[in-house]
């Protein structure tokens, strides 16, 4: 490949890491901060289930956390504690070490991750707890007061206080991992391009130069019109960390990063804002008063056309959260039915005769994981151009390029 085209290749890599530092922490931020907490429980998690309850287990496995979870050696639970970071009304920026921290503190209580600014223990029962959510909570199992096999206890919700939680979760903190071996990775590449500029690529760089050029000439080019130029950088963040992050989740490091919903609705957000900024008067047109149909059914395309509009970015988001969650919950089921036949031990040779099946699938369903994790990058980047692109048509185009979208959007 000659050097010119290599020249051209470089300020579009240069640009690509250095606006995945910005998105990325942007990315982690959003996750890590879990919003304004309101005082009251949340019902599903209000009461804890026994532990030989296989779908809290798998439930547990997929959410996030405020303390990474690696792996167990015997009854010790080998993780990560992370620090939360509260601001309270009335007590102001506040500061924990870890989830047991926080518990020891009188005026918190936590229950399956979530925490409550409390006032103290209540002295009502469980069922009229249950009935005012909005003034109790029931913690039962662990947290504030309630050692691990204690029966449960009810807590009397505080009023009138804001609490605010900004702490790194751990898809917070993973997602700043993603973004660090991001940097890491395409800075070297970067630098690989200007030095060795006009020569074969070598290493790392003859690895992904011809998914870069993948991304641009199959992804950006057909649908961008000559104005690819612009969004390649985001579209090469965008695949790359949506890849990334994917592929981490299929390591023993429990990543789910993909499976959050905030996550996801976070990168719709961004297409949708991309969207915008660079929409025509033409397609507003199309939406607000589409040509070439009778005056009155213009009110009937108007809606039809805002709730498409709408329901694209969103259809990305849910497309990415569904079929990565899949495959987590796909993996942890047929793992689940070792110990469900088992009895939990009480049962060997149920364990031991579904074992083989249920390893094998479990393999299959992981290997079909990593073609999915780069196919859901893909698919998401591609659409991603597709919207743009219609963005940015003119009147004249705009129809014909509306088809092609609705075939890849139909293909993918």
């Amino acid at each position: 490949m000659d050097s010119v085209a290599r020249m051209k290749r470089t300020p579009t890599i240069d640009r690509f890491y250095k606006i995945s530092a910005i998105i990325l922490f942007t990315l982690g931020l959003a996750a890590g901060s879990t919003g304004v907490k309101a005082s009251s429980p949340d019902k599903s998690t209000a009461h804890v289930d026994p532990d030989r309850d296989i779908a809290k287990i798998i439930i547990h496995h997929v959410m996030d956390s405020h303390d990474w979870h690696i792996t167990d050696i015997g009854e010790t639970a080998i993780s990560l504690p992370l620090p939360w970071i509260i601001y309270n009304s009335d007590k102001g920026l506040q500061f924990f070490g870890s989830t047991h921290a926080l518990e020891e503190d009188p005026s918190y209580v936590t229950s399956h991750e979530h925490f409550y600014y409390i006032k103290g223990e209540a002295h009502v029962s469980e069922e009229e707890a249950a009935a005012h959510p909005e003034k109790y909570v029931v913690v039962a199992g662990h947290g504030h007061g309630a050692a691990h096999g204690d029966h449960p206890k009810v807590y009397e919700l505080a009023e009138g206080v804001t609490v605010i939680d900004f702490s790194l979760t751990k898809t917070g903190l993973q997602i700043l991992l993603v973004a660090l071996i991001m940097i890491v990775l395409f800075t070297s590449i970067a630098k690989s391009y200007k030095r060795r500029a006009g020569m074969a690529p070598k290493g790392v760089q003859s690895f992904f130069e011809p998914v870069i050029l993948f991304v641009r000439e199959d992804v950006a080019k057909p649908f961008l019109h000559g104005k690819h130029e612009r969004f390649v950088p985001y579209l090469l963040t965008l695949f790359f960390f949506i890849w990334f992050s994917n592929l981490l989740g299929l390591t023993p490091l429990s990543s789910n990063i993909m499976g959050n919903t905030t996550i996801t609705l976070m990168l719709a957000g961004m297409t949708f804002v991309l969207i915008v900024a660079n929409s025509t008067k033409d397609f507003w047109m199309h939406i607000l008063w589409f040509p070439g149909v009778p005056l009155w059914m213009k009110p009937l395309m108007l809606v039809v056309e805002l709730i498409g509009f709408i329901t694209k970015p969103a259809a990305l988001a849910i497309r990415l959260f569904a079929n990565i969650s899949a495959g987590h919950f796909m993996v942890l089921s047929l793992i689940s039915l070792i110990f469900i036949l088992g009895k939990f031990g009480d049962s060997p040779g149920g364990a031991f005769g579904i074992m083989p099946l249920s390893i094998a699938f479990s393999i299959f369903i992981f290997a079909v994981e990593l073609l999915v994790a780069a196919v859901q990058a893909f698919v998401f980047c591609l659409l991603t151009a597709v919207f743009i692109g219609q963005a940015l048509e003119s009147h004249d185009h705009g129809h014909d390029h509306g088809h092609e979208a609705e075939h890849a959007h139909g293909a993918h």
